[in-house]
């Protein structure tokens, strides 16, 4: 996979993939930007990358210190591999706790420790965080902002705008066979009645995950803006979701006029302006 760093000549963190490996930002703002997460460290996370190479996909994959159900830790053959498909690492906590819940003292080794383990296992920095069961609050922020991440990404669906905390970067989709009625009190729960609203006007006629994951790729296609898948490989497993992950992720790659990179990259070109242009700014899925 062809990639360039936009950043730091010698970090892997911020890449830039298009057709034929080439990214000329020259003076236009980038309008359409695909990326992906993964969580939890679980050894299918191979078979997703293996996916998301083969169409030319970028990707971060959020790692904890210990592995899926409190299981050891991601092999660290695993993790090079990752690495050097171009990957983006990043820190996922130590055991998938509450941070809001931790006291002091746990929450900052929660933040600290896990890149402490994975900048010593990759030896390069590691800048980015995902939020466990996808809470956060002011204190957990400042946090990570004290332990030197540059973002953080949340669970809160249906997003889209370019307009985002880089520390609460929401998703669009999440692979995962939720009912319409799940999905509504999904979104309830974020306090996002605008969102929530979005979705009982116009996705609640998706019959499935995969449909709803496309019709929001639609809306970025037609009107600009971020499409962020979001999964759990070892959930994906035991649900049997591959075939439907394979579907959508041939559905958006290799589209013209669409940059796909990690997530480390949203934070950068948002920061660097690269990104939208105002009318897309806080444009939710529509």
């Amino acid at each position: 996979m062809n990639s360039h760093s936009l950043i730091d000549p010698d970090s892997s963190l911020h890449h830039f993939q298009e057709k034929d490996g080439h990214v000329d930002l020259g003076a236009a703002r980038i309008k359409r930007i695909v990326t992906t997460s993964w969580d939890e460290g679980s050894p299918f996370d191979t078979q997703v990358a293996k996916l998301l190479a083969s169409r030319k996909l970028g990707g971060t994959f959020y790692i904890p210190v210990k592995g899926h159900h409190k299981s050891c830790r991601k092999d660290l053959a695993d993790l090079h591999m990752l690495d050097g498909q171009r990957f983006e690492i990043g820190a996922f906590g130590v055991a998938h706790q509450d941070l809001c819940a931790c006291d002091p003292k746990q929450l900052t080794l929660e933040v600290e420790r896990c890149k402490a383990r994975l900048e010593d296992d990759l030896g390069k920095q590691v800048y980015m965080f995902a939020y466990p069961r996808g809470r956060t609050n002011r204190r957990v922020i400042a946090s990570l902002k004290s332990a030197g991440y540059k973002g953080a990404r949340t669970t809160a669906l249906l997003a889209r705008g370019f307009s985002f905390d880089p520390f609460r970067i929401p998703i669009s989709a999440h692979v995962f066979p939720y009912s319409r009625a799940e999905y509504v009190r999904t979104l309830g729960r974020t306090l996002d009645i605008r969102r929530a609203w979005v979705y009982a006007a116009r996705y609640r006629r998706a019959a499935n995950w995969v449909e709803f994951a496309k019709v929001i790729f639609d809306s970025v296609l037609r009107k600009g803006g971020i499409w962020h898948l979001y999964g759990r490989s070892q959930e994906i497993e035991e649900l049997r979701l591959w075939d439907g992950l394979r579907e959508v992720l041939d559905y958006v790659a290799n589209r013209p006029g669409v940059l796909y990179v990690a997530n480390g990259s949203l934070v950068y070109l948002r920061e660097s302006k690269f990104v939208g242009a105002e009318s897309y700014a806080t444009t939710p899925a529509v």
